[in-house]
């Protein structure tokens, strides 16, 4: 059955409004041969894109249809249809918005080479104010570790509903719930937080995680171990990108057409790069550069072991190089950011 041969299919593994995959272990072997990418294949996905869809692409549309049918019946809002692919797994997603205290959503997994077996799977997620709290049908979840703020709590549930009244009796006595005005913002920012926090240094070297490699047979030597570290602090540079391009977005005055024109000129520079990332957003801004130009970054990059102010750093390059470029943004949170844009 879909899901319960190890051997055949993809564990969906949601997490807090977010996807984490669990690719298996002999599908890994087989495709890659190496214990780096059968480590990538179980560890958390780094990216995930919500493609637009509509219910039509789904496999089950009556149980699709019942289940929203509930939802509209308490006086939740449609938000939308999206689509997950990852690898082998393909996952319908229709979310909702429940008076604004909390995001439904409905999930249906299903791998391409048995596209004819899915799984439902059941969601509901509050925003509280020191975190979130998930309560999930997919006892799958359960094999993962998570920041302490984000509570997940697995309930069997015969219906969308069920799941609503377990959220609320997941509360302590006296919490509250924060208002949810944006539900996409809120599904990716879950993932963001998440994913950020499984592929830190501290968690890829915790128990829980060498446990888990273990279990599919990688052998994590220091080398492997560096590899992935250097993956995670990669991702956590994207991760704020990511989440200082939505905050511009939202706070910039340009258009629509304005934004087209410049989005993928933008470049991010954040606290969290490493010396490897900067020299790339030199690159970026700069374009060819002159012999001397090179020498000095080459200088820059064999110098240079740890830096104390990546954001600081990159303006002495800069200044260094001798390169203009427009700064049209600066923010402190998430994390430090600076946002240029090639003159």
């Amino acid at each position: 059955m879909f899901l319960q041969v190890l051997g055949v299919l993809f564990l969906l593994l949601i997490c807090a409004a977010g996807f984490f995959f669990w690719r298996l272990y002999r599908l890994a072997r087989k495709r890659s041969g190496s214990d780096l990418a059968t480590a990538i294949a179980v560890l958390p996905a780094m990216e995930m894109e919500l493609e637009p869809s509509s219910a039509r692409d789904w496999k089950e549309i009556q149980q699709l249809e019942y289940a929203e049918s509930e939802l509209k019946s308490v006086g939740a809002a449609h938000v939308g249809y999206y689509c997950v692919y990852h690898g082998h797994a393909t996952i319908r997603v229709s979310m909702w918005n429940y008076k604004h205290q909390a995001v439904v959503v409905i999930y249906e997994g299903s791998s391409n080479g048995d596209s004819d077996h899915v799984r439902f799977v059941y969601e509901v997620s509050c925003r509280l104010p020191d975190g979130t709290l998930c309560v999930t049908s997919n006892q799958h979840a359960l094999y993962d570790s998570r920041p302490a703020r984000h509570r997940l709590v697995f309930r069997e549930a015969g219906s969308i509903l069920e799941l609503l009244k377990a959220a609320r009796s997941e509360l302590a006595r006296g919490e509250k719930i924060s208002r949810i005005e944006d539900s996409k913002e809120y599904f990716m920012e879950c993932y963001e937080d998440t994913t950020e926090w499984a592929w830190k240094p501290d968690q890829l070297r915790s128990d829980k995680t060498l446990q888990v490699l273990a279990s599919v047979g990688v052998q994590v030597t220091e080398e492997l171990m560096e590899d992935l570290v250097e993956m995670g602090q990669s991702h956590c540079v994207e991760v704020n990108i990511n989440r200082a391009r939505r905050k511009l977005v939202k706070n910039s005055r340009m258009n629509a057409e304005q934004w087209e024109k410049v989005r993928d000129r933008l470049v991010f520079v954040n606290e969290c790069m490493k010396v490897e990332h900067l020299t790339e957003a030199v690159y970026e801004l700069a374009g060819e550069l002159s012999e001397v130009q090179e020498r000095v970054i080459e200088g820059f990059e064999q110098n240079t072991e740890k830096l104390q102010d990546p954001v600081g750093a990159f303006q002495m390059l800069m200044q260094t190089l001798h390169i203009d470029a427009k700064r049209v943004a600066k923010m402190d949170s998430p994390v430090r950011t600076e946002v240029y844009l090639p003159l």
